[in-house]
């Protein structure tokens, strides 16, 4: 799963990486966040006619057709491989495919000695920024954008901290992620290219055991 993740990347990288051009996502400040949890608000790309759209709404996403904010599942992640079936994430994966930009995100495991749990930040190598695999959605009853991300079976690099994890897609299969034509089946499909089995962690303090928490020395080496 994934539960808290950072964005150290800086406005001129993702205005490259994800090739934005709409004059107002031009010359933007985006300040580094090193402990983003579930129901902030954080950034997400979509794609409409083939223009590139950031855009920024809740970690945890609610329904077009939800009359409330409250969920009694947690939202903020989706299986993928039955996301496409479920009432909650159906409508998002045809028509709400998005991507969200991150540079590494935590897992926990338990400490033998004082059975507390140790956090773990994971990362590609020079912590190179990448894009979780998301969903998106508008829920015109109450004004609000979100999305979630989808993970999957962990890699075996990873499986000794968590048994899933999020899908980080490849560069290349942005665009046919994003295209609401392509179809579902075929979406699908391309989330097994995929950069899972490139990251790689290190423990850090249990500061950021606390969602409040923030601040780089979150994401320092303990």
């Amino acid at each position: 799963m994934c539960g808290r993740f950072t964005l150290q990347t800086t406005w001129a990288e993702l205005h490259e990486m994800y090739n934005l051009i709409r004059p107002e996502d031009v010359g933007k400040n985006v300040p580094p966040r090193y402990n983003i949890a579930p129901t902030q608000d954080v950034l997400y790309v979509t794609e409409n006619k083939g223009e590139r759209r950031l855009n920024e709404g809740r970690w945890w996403l609610v329904p077009h057709w939800a009359k409330e904010l409250t969920s009694k599942w947690p939202m903020f992640n989706a299986r993928s491989e039955d996301a496409h079936k479920k009432p909650a994430f159906r409508d998002a994966y045809k028509w709400g495919r998005c991507l969200i930009p991150a540079d590494g995100y935590f897992e926990w495991t338990k400490n033998e000695a004082d059975g507390k749990k140790d956090p773990h930040l994971i990362h590609l190598p020079d912590f190179e920024p990448f894009a979780f695999a998301g969903l998106s959605a508008y829920n015109q009853a109450l004004d609000i954008h979100s999305c979630t991300i989808l993970t999957a079976p962990a890699v075996p690099e990873i499986k000794h901290l968590h048994n899933r994890m999020p899908i980080i897609l490849s560069q290349t299969c942005f665009s046919q992620w994003l295209d609401i034509d392509t179809a579902v089946d075929d979406a699908t499909k391309l989330l097994v290219d995929n950069r899972d089995h490139e990251l790689i962690s290190y423990r850090v303090g249990r500061d950021v055991n606390s969602s409040s928490a923030s601040g780089k020395k979150l994401v320092e080496p303990l």
